[in-house]
């Protein structure tokens, strides 16, 4: 059984730019190198808004285990970082799927 962690974030227009260069430059090579994702996808959500961009990270758990580490240990210190980089100006949730086999 694999979980899947998934994160969706929504900021303006103007900093989007921004909130990408930080996810594929910081926040996938940092998981990356823990070793506890089997899989790792970043989309832009298809949806016209009004105001804003929406994004989707999505990290590929193998085992309940290595999620549980990436939760206890690594979730809050990530999701500081963009915040203390865009602050107010980032919105975002997480939900957490288990894949039907």
């Amino acid at each position: 059984m694999r979980l899947v962690y998934n994160t969706t974030f929504h900021v303006d227009d103007e900093i989007a730019a921004g909130l990408i260069k930080s996810i594929k430059e910081f926040y996938i090579p940092y998981v990356k190198a823990k070793g506890l994702c089997c899989d790792i996808l970043f989309t832009r959500v298809i949806v016209h808004e009004e105001e804003g961009r929406s994004f989707s990270l999505q990290l590929v758990f193998p085992s309940e285990e290595d999620y549980a580490i990436f939760i206890d240990i690594y979730k809050d210190k990530l999701l500081g970082v963009l915040i203390e980089l865009f602050g107010q100006n980032l919105l975002h949730f997480s939900t957490t799927l288990e894949e039907i086999e």
